[in-house]
């Protein structure tokens, strides 16, 4: 039995409440995902560089953008006040119709480009937008007391070539139940502190000095690599809402040319995985398996960028 077997065989009664990831690793992902992050951040991406938001990316997972994006948010909000509500299960997504399509993609291809481009150097990969959503989350009644709309502590199950934009599409204070995150190393200190076992087992208690709440102006985005770091949507007040544009984004495996400002390689191939709520694009980053984590390893290392 050779040294890793070993370790998951002594430690399995242990770890069978609190999970592989957990244990080894200080985060609620799974074992092969995070092993498939450190062996990629090591042989892969590229570490070195001058910029301040990547270097804040790197460390603590995520970072506020300069970009000002008020003037599509404004043309949002306009657009979906159109739309009837549906407030089931405290949340609504909202149609994105083909106007708001184009808005939308010329916004992220232009605006965002900048910032873009530094992922793809991290990366060493071509960047692409793997879902948009925009989601209206109600205030939740006292008397209910499961987790409604993600706003359990958790970690999303994707390598961390998967990260998302979170778009305010409104002035967010905390009574708007506005994104809670803390840092990759925060992280650890939170589940030690609460002893976490999973998103559903936990003391709950914040870290005031520790967390991040994603409060702001309309038009500020934050960009997390929810993989890593634990997230929750917060709750939102009585009396209030929170609207927010979602964009998912994965590094592709495949070899693709980083040079071009385009940012929707999926689009034409899975169109409702892009504008809809199938999962063919975000799922690139999930394998299922230790072989299939494997396979998409070394797919990402025969095509990396440079």
């Amino acid at each position: 039995m050779n040294v890793f077997k070993k370790i998951l065989y002594n430690s399995y009664f242990y770890t069978k409440r609190l999970g592989l990831g957990l244990y080894f690793f200080g985060n609620p992902n799974t074992l092969y995902n995070n092993l498939f992050n450190k062996l990629h951040l090591k042989l892969i991406a590229n570490k070195e560089t001058d910029n301040e938001d990547i270097r804040q990316f790197l460390k603590k997972g995520f970072f506020k953008t300069k970009i000002n994006s008020s003037s599509l948010c404004e043309y949002i909000s306009t657009e979906i006040k159109k739309q009837s509500v549906n407030p089931l299960n405290y949340g609504h997504s909202f149609e994105i119709n083909e106007q708001m399509k184009v808005q939308i993609k010329t916004h992220i291809n232009y605006k965002y480009a900048p910032i873009l481009k530094q992922l793809e150097k991290f990366y060493n990969s071509k960047i692409s937008v793997a879902n948009i959503q925009i989601r209206r989350n109600f205030s939740i009644d006292e008397s209910v007391n499961k987790e409604v709309y993600s706003n359990n502590y958790h970690a999303d199950s994707y390598t961390y070539n998967h990260f998302k934009i979170f778009i305010n599409l409104m002035d967010v204070s905390i009574e708007q139940g506005p994104l809670h995150i803390y840092s990759k190393l925060d992280t650890k200190k939170f589940i030690k502190l609460n002893n976490y076992k999973n998103r559903n087992n936990y003391f709950n208690k914040e870290l005031e000095n520790d967390v991040v709440r994603n409060t702001g102006n309309m038009g500020e985005s934050f960009i997390a690599n929810t993989t890593e770091c634990l997230h929750k949507a917060g709750v939102v007040k009585k009396g209030n809402y929170r609207d927010m544009l979602f964009i998912s984004f994965i590094s592709a495996p495949e070899k693709i040319n980083i040079d071009k400002d385009d940012f929707f390689y999926y689009e034409e191939k899975y169109p409702k995985a892009i504008w809809g709520d199938t999962d063919e694009v975000v799922n690139i980053t999930k394998p299922q398996s230790l072989k299939k984590t494997i396979k998409l390893f070394f797919k990402y290392y025969k095509n990396k960028s440079i």
